[in-house]
């Protein structure tokens, strides 16, 4: 009996640890890694959201929220080198010591039916030694919850597919801002009356979904840089494919911010995820993020385009896990024209006092978490005091 099947059916639970801790990391580079898959199989058993190893340290777990070790021993230079190579090819390794960073997916196949898929980052570190790695998976679901069990507003859902023009999700790193895409494509590729042509560039793929086969709709998914170099190259690309819905995994620098607006300004319905705080903080990046010789432009893009933006977070709920509190607010003709009639640098404060009387602001998502015992009261005051 391999190592993965002695963790299935085990019950293994976090605090415990990892049961079969001292198997070898990778036998053999690419093909072969009896202790990493099975440690990943072990913190998907126990709902890992985050599992990490980084030089010197034991591998950490994140379980609803909460950190735990999953390892008595600590990290060697050597296994994480090992380890960052099996990851990302032989150069892994050199990668990070000469300054760079990667974004990868790996699979692990537990039977011939289940197959385990997490996104990477390996990031290069500082220890108090010498340097080092950090590296972080991310288990990715076979398929998103529904929009239903995501609990996603009446709002969202009758504004989350216009035909045509630009949706924002935004949040911080791990607050479901994919999911809540994958929820969105589901329900479009599903719909009988959808005739959807989308088309994804993510950095990885989080959810495989030409499995799903669509009455009326199609799916393409491409994998930057795997498949194409760049989000801007997807972008560019997709304007020879007569696309109706282009998302964008994250908009995180001018070209794919500037490619993305242009794409939905001939068209397109572009939904893509941007990295901020709230709604305020969402529409200002986004006009940070316009290079400065097209921003004149590119900032009465926003203003014309803008459809509807969505941030979340994750909190703890009352049963243990984590639920989401989302502010968002719908772009109709009145508000896209007040944008157009305000200088930019005033948007955040707009965005503020509209939410006030249009849309769900923070406070008035935590309200509403709480009348439905989703969050303790204390959460809920936590929650209130981050908003200020």
């Amino acid at each position: 009996m391999n190592a993965i099947s002695q963790i299935e059916g085990s019950g293994p639970q976090p605090e415990d640890g990892w049961p079969e801790e001292g198997l070898r990391w990778v036998e053999d580079p690419r093909k072969h890694a009896p202790g990493l898959d099975a440690v990943l199989v072990w913190a998907h058993r126990v709902g890992a959201s985050r599992i990490a190893f980084q030089t010197g340290d034991p591998v950490w777990i994140m379980v609803h929220g909460r950190n735990h070790k999953a390892t008595r021993a600590v990290l060697t230079e050597t296994e994480v080198s090992v380890i960052t190579n099996h990851l990302y090819g032989a150069d892994g390794t050199a990668r990070l010591q000469g300054g760079s960073d990667f974004d990868v997916s790996y699979a692990i196949a537990v039977t011939r039916s289940e197959r385990l898929r997490f996104r990477v980052n390996a990031t290069p570190i500082h220890t108090s030694r010498r340097s080092g790695a950090n590296l972080v998976l991310r288990p990715i679901p076979d398929m998103p919850p529904s929009l239903e069990a995501q609990r996603v507003e009446p709002e969202i859902l009758a504004s989350y597919r216009p035909r045509g023009g630009f949706v924002v999700v935004s949040g911080s790193t791990g607050s479901g801002k994919s999911t809540l895409i994958g929820g969105f494509t589901v329900a479009k590729l599903m719909d009988p009356n959808g005739h959807y042509n989308i088309v994804e560039g993510a950095a990885p793929i989080e959810f495989l979904l030409d499995r799903l086969k669509g009455p009326t709709s199609t799916i393409a998914q491409t994998e930057i840089p795997r498949d194409l170099p760049t989000f801007e190259a997807f972008i560019r690309g997709c304007w020879r494919r007569e696309a109706t819905d282009i998302i964008v995994g994250e908009s995180r620098d001018g070209a794919t911010m500037s490619a993305s607006l242009n794409a939905a300004m001939a068209g397109s319905t572009v939904t893509t995820t941007i990295h901020a705080d709230d709604l305020a903080l969402t529409i200002q990046r986004m006009v940070a993020l316009c290079p400065g010789d097209e921003r004149d432009n590119l900032v009465t893009s926003i203003a014309q385009s803008l459809r509807l933006i969505i941030n979340q977070r994750l909190v703890f709920s009352t049963d243990g896990r984590r639920t989401a509190l989302r502010e968002f607010l719908v772009f109709d003709a009145p508000l896209r024209r007040r944008l157009m009639q305000t200088n930019p640098g005033d948007w955040p404060d707009l965005i503020r006092t509209t939410l006030e009387h249009q849309g769900q602001s923070y406070d008035k998502a935590i309200a509403k978490a709480l009348e439905e015992r989703r969050i303790s009261p204390a959460v809920a005051e936590t929650e209130m005091r981050r908003i200020g």
